[in-house]
């Protein structure tokens, strides 16, 4: 499999290079990649979707309202 190359452990500035399937090993304890099942991949690919989603909601619900400036025509 290739490098994980999308958001999430191992990216950034320090990241490792660590594949999908190294990521999916240290998930289930598993020793090495054939070990792994389509159901470890469905698993921790449903995982990986409900921890974004928490994620991403929990930024929109913590993210500073900064107001617009107002323009000049604006009433006050």
């Amino acid at each position: 499999m290739e490098p994980n190359t999308g958001t999430g452990p191992g990216t950034g500035p320090n990241r490792r290079g660590v594949s999908v399937v190294q990521l999916i090993c240290r998930a289930y304890g598993l020793s090495d990649a054939s070990e792994i099942t389509l159901e470890h991949i469905h698993r921790y690919v449903a995982e990986r979707r409900r921890v974004e989603e928490r994620t991403h909601h929990l930024r929109e619900r913590f993210r500073p309202s900064i107001p617009r400036p107002r323009a000049s025509d604006d009433a006050a």
